[in-house]
């Protein structure tokens, strides 16, 4: 019988099995030693014993005396462990009946306990490393349906979730080897639960999942063990308190802030008064809650945008939570210390990842996205940056550009967008159903005009399509932007060069989001410098490195000297290697890539309306379909397909199937590289055919997830964010009618 929510009763025991009778129940759990350090040496269970990060299965067990005499094996290994019971009890254990220690159930506060080797760490050592984790599940079943894990690992330097699967074993034994660049939390989720553990580079860790308690052995157990305890300090809002961040000004806010942070460093007070723990605990801790802290501050504007957002979708009046405006000026960042970028210590904790992130995205330091297109010449300069090769007409069409991009008409055309951007985003948005038609009408024109927006403003004109008196405004600013001098020059260019424009785009369209994010990345950068008053800090080499790392997303390569010139934007060593590092790497998967299985790409067969969806599914009558719109540059859609992997190896052999679609913004190469990772179908479809894919099930953003059932229906058109088990709850469900 299986929970819907993991965990669950699979067997029965009537009799236990002769293991356990040879153990004497007086000698089984989990054993901390009673000098004060509450190390777990022992677990001694009806099956098997743990000892010393290893897993043994009893040869026999013999008493004489008071003394009992346990032989345990493991991979062709023996070993021998005494025990005696005690009358308080305890039990004491060791490896010779003269050399015993006493060990308890519970863990035991001693003052007066001083812990060997009990260091926090001075400073951190970044290196190319991997680390091992290992442990065993209690009471999982061999017929659990779920027999795998995840470990994810946030990856500061390369802005990214790495996701970890870990295999587990009948016996509900794990072990892996995964690559790690510096002593961190990790994250892992379990069929019995998630779980926070401190792994450290070149280092062991076992971890015994013992129902809703974790028992840690090998290097940094200690550590472990006292996070364990600390896990219930957090720094978050209560719902009150969210709920009250309309009305909350950044004064109130950062007080507030300040007053929960405060509460959380006299809980960790409070329970050091009962309890031994370890400086690394500590250390790791008082990081978390720092970074919690930063965090807090930092999302301000996110929270707020949330109740705005949550009010636009209440259905009532009175569900709406109150809201105020509020200006936020610079002083509201005075927490942001110049001490912050230098502190390597907080990368101890994996919320390093997430203040990164919110750092990069603080509004201080957020440059507006809606500045202009970058002039040719400019394009040139920034293909040629990232290694793009131009021909000798291309570099002659970008340098005479300058006539007619003159700084006059580039100063316009960025103050246009900063001041109508957003609407020119939505206008496209709005009105992309017609565009086919506007290019059946634009062909009937002699000349068209020289802005694509004011060609679909003509067209709407021959419909009964009115437009707002926002984009009136916009479209009466793009009429006069350019002078009929300036717009016949233009057209005369374009006339001239019209190859060379054709090849120099296709070229851009291919780099567009890498020299979007190299122009947006400088701005920060200017805008951190002045803030901090200096660019050559650690903080700031990170995210110079995730800058430079995006490239690998998208399947492509430093080649040639290009790699060299990327690391002399770097100051840390080490950040320098790991970019050639991980430059390897992505070189090494693509070959990989080139002879991978398990995925299946296919051809659309009818290009129109709903023709077109229903001959993509034809191929799976008689399956459940589970649709997954989504692209190669969006992270949220990678991280989407990563998240529901081990959902895919359990359904193997079920009647599912796990369709992806994508389109022409997912260049050709990047998306082959990609699909050899993704089990499942593939379609990668031109842009009509996504325009009647989008408006057939009015997708406004991906990923977007859709149903169908065994008959090739549309059964749900759009569904929300799912948990893998929710997701598999509602296949099943789909399978069975």
């Amino acid at each position: 019988m299986e929970k819907e929510r993991g965990g669950g009763i699979y067997d029965i025991v009537i009799q236990e099995d002769e293991n356990s009778i040879l153990l004497p129940k007086a000698l089984r759990g989990n054993w901390l030693l009673a000098n004060g350090s509450n190390r777990w040496d022992y677990t001694f269970n009806s099956k098997n014993a743990i000892i010393e990060s290893t897993i043994w299965n009893y040869k026999s067990v013999e008493k004489k005396g008071k003394i009992y005499t346990i032989a345990l094996e493991s991979d062709g290994i023996t070993k021998t462990v005494y025990a005696k019971l005690n009358k308080n009890g305890t039990v004491s254990f060791g490896n010779s009946p003269k050399l015993l220690q006493d060990y308890s159930f519970k863990r035991i506060f001693n003052p007066n306990y001083k812990a060997k080797r009990n260091t926090p760490f001075e400073t951190i050592d970044f290196k190319i490393a991997t680390t091992t984790y290992s442990g065993i599940i209690k009471g999982f079943s061999e017929r659990m349906k779920q027999k795998t894990g995840m470990l994810y690992v946030n990856n500061t330097f390369k802005d990214s979730q790495e996701s970890h699967l870990v295999k587990i074993n009948n016996d509900g034994s794990f072990k892996m080897e995964l690559p790690l660049t510096h002593p961190q939390t990790v994250y892992v989720t379990m069929p019995t639960g998630r779980y926070d553990v401190f792994l450290e580079p070149e280092k062991t860790t076992f971890h015994y999942i013992y129902n809703d308690e974790s028992f840690f052995m090998g290097d940094n157990a200690s550590a472990n063990s006292d996070l364990q305890q600390l896990k219930d300090i957090r720094l978050r809002l209560n719902k009150e308190q969210y709920k009250k961040m309309g009305e909350t000004s950044p004064e109130e806010y950062t007080q507030l802030c300040q007053k929960i942070k405060g509460e959380s460093l006299d809980k960790l007070k409070a329970f050091q008064k009962d309890n031994i723990i370890s400086e690394k605990a500590l250390q790791i801790k008082r990081a978390e809650i720092e970074l919690g802290f930063y965090d807090m501050l930092l999302s301000y504007d996110m929270n707020r945008r949330s109740i705005v957002s949550k009010n636009k979708k209440a259905k009532k009046e009175e569900d709406k939570l109150p809201y105020r405006e509020f200006e936020v000026n610079d002083k509201y960042y005075d927490f942001l210390s110049r001490d912050i970028l230098d502190n390597k210590l907080l990368t101890l904790s994996n919320s390093f990842y997430f203040f990164t992130n919110r750092l990069v995205y603080a509004p201080i330091f957020r440059e507006d996205r809606n500045f202009s297109q970058p002039s040719r010449s400019e394009t040139a300069f920034w293909l040629q940056k990232v290694g793009v090769e131009l021909t000798a007409e291309e570099l002659n069409m970008a340098e005479l550009s300058k006539q007619i991009e003159t700084p006059e008409m580039l100063d316009k055309e960025e103050k246009f967008e900063k001041t109508y951007g957003d609407t020119r985003q939505a206008f496209y948005k709005k009105y992309r159903e017609h565009f086919k038609d506007v290019s059946a009408y634009l062909k009937k024109l002699d000349q068209p005009k020289h802005d694509f927006i004011l060609n679909v403003v003509d067209y709407l004109k021959t419909t009964d399509i009115s437009i707002t008196e926002e984009e009136a405004k916009m479209v009466e600013v793009l009429n006069v932007l350019k002078t009929p001098v300036e717009i016949e020059e233009e057209r005369l260019f374009n006339k001239q060069f019209a190859s060379a424009i054709k090849t120099f785009n296709t070229k851009y369209m291919e780099h567009s989001s890498e020299i979007f994010r190299e122009r947006l990345n400088k701005v920060q950068n200017e805008k951190m410098q002045a803030f901090f008053g200096t660019q050559n800090s650690f903080m700031q080499d990170v995210m110079r490195m995730q800058t430079l790392c995006k490239k690998f997303e998208n399947y492509k390569f430093y080649e040639g000297n290009t790699l060299a010139i990327a690391q002399e934007e770097l100051q840390t060593s080490f950040l320098k290697d790991y970019l050639a590092f991980c430059n390897q790497q992505i070189k090494e998967k693509i070959e990989r890539n080139k002879t991978k299985g398990g995925y299946t790409v296919h051809n659309v067969e009818k290009g129109e309306g709903d023709e077109l969806f229903a001959s993509m599914l034809e191929k799976f009558k008689g399956k459940v379909v589970y649709v997954d719109f989504w692209a190669t540059w969006c992270a949220p859609c990678r991280s989407g397909i990563k998240r529901i992997a081990p959902l895919k190896e359990e359904m193997a052999d079920d009647d599912v199937v796990f369709l992806y679609v994508t389109n022409q913004t997912s260049p050709e190469g990047t998306w082959k590289n990609a699909i050899a990772n993704i089990k499942g179908e593939h379609y990668r479809v031109s842009s009509d055919e996504w325009n009647y894919l989008v408006q057939k099930f009015n997708i406004s953003g991906i990923p977007h997830y859709t149903l169908v059932d065994r008959q090739g229906n549309v059964v749900k058109p759009k569904l929300g964010h799912m948990s893998n088990n929710g997701i598999k709850r509602m296949l099943n469900a789909e399978m069975k009618k």
